[in-house]
C-alpha cells in the first residue's frame, strides 16, 4: 500500500525561475551529488564558475574564497569596514573588502596572518557558518574525532544539531580535512535554506535508511513489497499527477537473498552492495515518463528529473542498518 511521506515541514517551492536560469557547468552533471546546492547558490549569485564553463567541484576552497562566498551569501555591506590587520593581505588584494567585512562581523578568528591561499578546513568552516547564522548547540552532538576539548566542538555540534552536517559514515567529522568547493556549497546552501537540510527515511520493514533533502519530503510516495521468494522491494513514485494523470515511477531498491541471486543477477538491476547475505540492487526508470505525453519541457517533468537524480544518488550511498 502506497503511503505519502508525512513529515513535519511542508515541501518548499524549490524550483524557482532563478534556479532554472542559473548557469550549467560542464563538470557538474545532472546526477552530481551536489548539483542542487551548486545550482541554488549560482542562481543567488553567491558563487560562480570559471571562464571555461567549469565549476571545479573538487578543487579546495581557499580562505580568501571562503570569505568572499560567505560575505556574498550574507549580503554584507562591504563599505567602510576597518582594516582586518592581516600582514599578508593588502587593501589592493582581491577579496580584501569581503575579508574586512567578515572580520568586522567576528566570523573568523583574528590572527597576524590570514594565509589567504591556504585551503579552508572543515573546522574553520564550522566556526564561520555557526557564527554567521548564530547557530548554537543545546545537545551533545558528538563525533569520534571531535573530543569535548576540541576548540571547534561548539561550532561543529551546532552544525550537526541544525542538520547542516551529518559527518561521515564512520562517525567522524574530519575537522582538519580540506573543504572542496562542492562541500562548501552544500554547507552554505543548508545554512541558507531548510530545503537542503536532510531527513532520514527509515525502512523499518526492510532495515535500511536513506538521507534525502527536505524538498523531496512531500514529493515522493513509497510502496514496499515482500515477494514470496523472499525478495524485498521498495518502489518510489513522483507524487504529482497533474500532467500524466498518474504518479510516474522513479526508482526501486531490491533486496535479494543470496540464495536467490543466481536467478536475479541477470535482471536489469544495478548491484549496489552485498550485506549480511543480501544483495542490495537499484532499478532505474526506463523511458522518461513525460516523453510519450510530449511534456519533457514542463516544470513538472524537470522537477521529476531532479528528484530522480537526487533519489538515485541517495540510493547508491544508502546504509543498511545494523
Amino acid at each position: 500500500m502506497k503511503k505519502v511521506f508525512s513529515m513535519l515541514i511542508a515541501c518548499c517551492l524549490f524550483f524557482t525561475s532563478s534556479i532554472a536560469a542559473s548557469a550549467a557547468f560542464k563538470d557538474v552533471g545532472n546526477t552530481y551529488w551536489a548539483k542542487d546546492e551548486i545550482t541554488y547558490l549560482t542562481g543567488k549569485k553567491v558563487i560562480n564558475g570559471f571562464y571555461d564553463a567549469s565549476f571545479r567541484p573538487q578543487a579546495p576552497v581557499t580562505r580568501i574564497q571562503a570569505m568572499i562566498l560567505l560575505a556574498n551569501a550574507l549580503k554584507l555591506d562591504l563599505s567602510n569596514r576597518p582594516d582586518p590587520g592581516f600582514k599578508d593581505l593588502s587593501a589592493m588584494s582581491s577579496g580584501y573588502k569581503h575579508t574586512a567585512a567578515i572580520m568586522d562581523e567576528g566570523l573568523f578568528p583574528k590572527s597576524t596572518y590570514l594565509k589567504p591561499n591556504e585551503p579552508m578546513t572543515r573546522q574553520l568552516m564550522a566556526r564561520m557558518i555557526a557564527s554567521a547564522f548564530k547557530l548554537k548547540a543545546s545537545k551533545n552532538m558528538s563525533f569520534k574525532d571531535v573530543p569535548s576539548s576540541h576548540w571547534a566542538r561548539p561550532y561543529i555540534s551546532a552544525l550537526a544539531e541544525h542538520n547542516i552536517t551529518v559527518g561521515y559514515p564512520d562517525g567522524t567529522f574530519k575537522p582538519d580535512a580540506t573543504l572542496t568547493r562542492a562541500q562548501f556549497s552544500v554547507f552554505l546552501a543548508k545554512a541558507l535554506s531548510d530545503d537542503f537540510k536532510t531527513f532520514t527515511l527509515y525502512s523499518t520493514s526492510f532495515n535500511y535508511q536513506l538521507e534525502l533533502p527536505n524538498y523531496i519530503k512531500t514529493k515522493v510516495t513509497v510502496e514496499e513489497e515482500k515477494k514470496k521468494d523472499g525478495v524485498l522491494s521498495t518502489h518510489f513514485y513522483y507524487n504529482n499527477t497533474t500532467h500524466l494523470g498518474f504518479e510516474p515511477y522513479l526508482a526501486s531498491i531490491h533486496i535479494i537473498p543470496a540464495s536467490k541471486w543466481d536467478f536475479y543477477q541477470s535482471a536489469p538491476y544495478d548491484l549496489i552492495k552485498k550485506y549480511n547475505n543480501y544483495y542490495y540492487c537499484y532499478q532505474s526508470v526506463g523511458e522518461h515518463p513525460y516523453y510519450e505525453y510530449n511534456q519533457l519541457g514542463s516544470r513538472e517533468a524537470k522537477t521529476f528529473e531532479r528528484i530522480q537524480y537526487r533519489l538515485t544518488n541517495a540510493i547508491y550511498s544508502f546504509k543498511p542498518k545494523n
